[in-house]
């Protein structure tokens, strides 16, 4: 009866541990208001605070200390076709997000001025920190949406200049991996447990990011931005001795967010009061980890032999995670800017290939093409008592994603989930405070 059990649960717990996000608003639609409405192509404009994403090597063109703050919103629609929505596996459709952030980032002075810069910057969701979800393989889910900008970000970086034309910069992406341990020992015939300890560790790890700009005239620049590969883990292993069987030895440890390494090249032409910027990006999804994690689950008779003998396994399960299959794409984007006087307008578009395959087999993980139009808005606070030494700025920038609809026959005509068809859009907004000192 206890292996039954214990067989019951090992196997439900192979069917419900997938992590279920694998990328963040910062990543689809860029960081701040200002890269958003440009469609994400700011590495080659970027020059305060939120350069610690888009580009570190821009920090260093920056003539005063900025300081800024502002929020984000996602509303998503995404919708799914299928035969039977509300079957064993029903639709886990993406729920909306809020999120928000500060920074701030200064030029050196003395003998460094012109020529280096440092910053900082948090980004981080407003309803809560780091969520992994765990979900069914089976059930249909679009991954790359669905915990959408739930991860603590912590930005640092600086930059150097020694050339006017040319400029380095560095920054980390500090993100928290969830490791731990349990021990529990169990009386089973006395019905009592005795003896529990936990032990959970949050440990940070940084990944970086490397940019270059260029800047052969005034009205140019041209940067490569380099972007490492990021993830959070979790390892939770639990150790159990059931007293007159032996030991259980139960191990769950998998990777929940994980975002892959990223080429970015941009470029901008200043005109007057018109600003151009395109740019691509080369995403290496190929690098995906399977999204199921490790299961180990063992159990022997320990206790039932003497201290002589070896002990059996009574149960000994893992499961192989599967290869996602998912491959490198290429997104294009452009965006144009227009100043006058204290106030700017901004437009963008972009292009997202879909990097995962088609869900013809047992796992339902959906994405589809995707296209952004963003529009945005700049204007100078007025300030009639000339309190400030720089007028205060807002932005704000509203992007609109639309999903190609994908529709995906499975390969199995007794699938439970049956065919989807994917399909939607999702609004998102940001605005942000900011002021030059």
């Amino acid at each position: 009866m206890m292996r039954a059990a214990l067989t019951w649960a090992v196997s439900t717990t192979f069917l419900w541990v997938a992590p279920a996000a694998h990328a963040t608003s910062m990543e689809l639609y860029g960081f701040g208001p200002r890269a958003s409405a440009l469609a994400g192509t700011a590495e080659a404009v970027a020059d305060d605070f939120y350069a610690l994403y888009a580009n570190p090597a821009n920090l260093a063109y920056a003539k005063h200390i900025h300081f800024g703050y502002g929020t984000d919103a996602v509303w998503n629609r995404m919708s799914v076709d299928r035969n039977d929505p509300t079957g064993d596996y029903p639709t886990r459709l993406p729920r909306h997000n809020w999120l928000g952030h500060v920074g701030v980032s200064t030029p050196l002075g003395g003998w460094a001025k012109d020529k280096a810069a440092f910053g900082l910057a948090f980004h981080m969701p407003l309803s809560g920190v780091t969520r992994l979800d765990a979900l069914d393989h089976r059930t249909p889910q679009l991954v790359l949406y669905d915990t959408l900008g739930d991860r603590l970000t912590l930005l640092a970086g600086a930059a150097v200049r020694p050339w006017p034309w040319l400029s380095f910069g560095a920054a980390v992406q500090l993100l928290t991996t969830l490791e731990g341990q349990a021990r529990v020992d169990l009386a089973v015939l006395d019905h009592r447990v005795t003896r529990k300890e936990l032990q959970v560790e949050l440990l940070t790890r940084p990944y970086p990011i490397l940019g270059v700009t260029v800047q052969p005239r005034e009205d140019i620049r041209v940067a490569v931005v380099w972007r490492a590969a990021s993830e959070v883990r979790y390892r939770q292993p639990l150790a159990v001795r059931v007293e007159d069987v032996g030991e259980l030895a139960f191990v769950l440890e998998g990777v929940g967010l994980w975002l892959p390494d990223t080429l970015a090249v941009a470029g901008s032409w200043q005109r007057g009061p018109w600003l151009v910027t395109a740019g691509a990006v080369w995403a290496r999804w190929s690098q995906l980890p399977p999204l199921a994690p490790a299961v180990v689950l063992r159990l022997d008779d320990s206790e039932l032999v003497s201290q002589q003998n070896t002990a059996d396994l009574l149960i000994d399960m893992q499961n192989t995670p599967v290869p996602i299959g998912a491959r490198d794409i290429l997104q294009p984007r452009a965006g144009i800017e227009w100043q006058r006087g204290g106030m700017v307008w901004r437009a963008g578009v972009q292009y997202r290939p879909t990097p995962l395959p088609k869900a013809d087999g047992a796992a339902s993980y959906l994405d589809a093409p995707a296209t952004t139009v963003a529009l945005g808005a700049g204007v100078q606070l007025a300030d009639p008592l000339e309190l400030a030494r720089r007028p205060l700025q807002i932005d704000a920038a509203l992007g609109w994603t639309v999903l190609s609809r994908r529709t995906v026959q499975k390969l199995d005509s007794t699938d439970p989930v049956g065919d989807t068809s994917v399909y939607g859009d999702n609004l998102h907004l940001s605005v942000a405070l900011h002021h030059d000192f």
